[in-house]
């Protein structure tokens, strides 16, 4: 597997085909483009179709269409603190782990990774384990333990129906 250029091709590594779920996540959390959503996004509902042929200023109103058009697809939009917003982030999370365990190559980078996607996505308590943050007073960086990210992406995949934690 080639190494992912961007999140999206991370998550279509890693995990598959994306859900609106995780468009609507990986829009909030900085991980998608609106270009991206609109290329990305299934169906052909009015709601997909006006999402898909925004520009220019009417992209202000991005989100607006957006969750339109996830809720017509699918009944809901989901938002923080929902379940299948949970399970959303769950996914973005290991995809993103699971690309900068098979990417970084020496400790110092994987560990700068996960610390960047620990401030964007947050933590979960069962993740604490892996990551030393850097103590930016002291200039001691961040520290991780590979083994420990390994182990822990191995029992998402035994156990993909869990979810990873509440964000810390």
């Amino acid at each position: 597997m080639t190494p992912a250029s961007s999140p999206l091709e991370a998550f279509e590594n890693h995990i598959g085909p994306l859900t609106w779920d995780d468009l609507v996540t990986g829009y909030d959390f900085g991980f998608l483009t609106s270009l991206e959503i609109q290329v990305t996004a299934t169906g052909d509902s009015p709601a997909v179709e006006r999402l898909r042929a925004l520009e220019g200023s009417a992209l202000k109103n991005f989100e607006a269409h957006l969750w339109a058009a996830c809720a017509e697809a699918v009944g809901k939009t989901p938002r923080p603190g929902s379940s299948r917003w949970s399970q959303a982030q769950d996914r973005w999370r290991e995809a993103l782990l699971r690309e900068a365990l098979a990417t970084e190559t020496t400790a110092d980078q994987l560990a700068r990774s996960i610390e960047r996607l620990y401030e964007q996505v947050g933590c979960p308590e069962d993740m604490l384990i892996m990551l030393k943050p850097s103590q930016r007073w002291s200039g001691t960086p961040a520290t991780v333990d590979p083994v420990a990210v390994e182990q822990f992406l191995n029992g998402t995949r035994k156990n993909q129906s869990r979810r990873f934690g509440a964000t810390s």
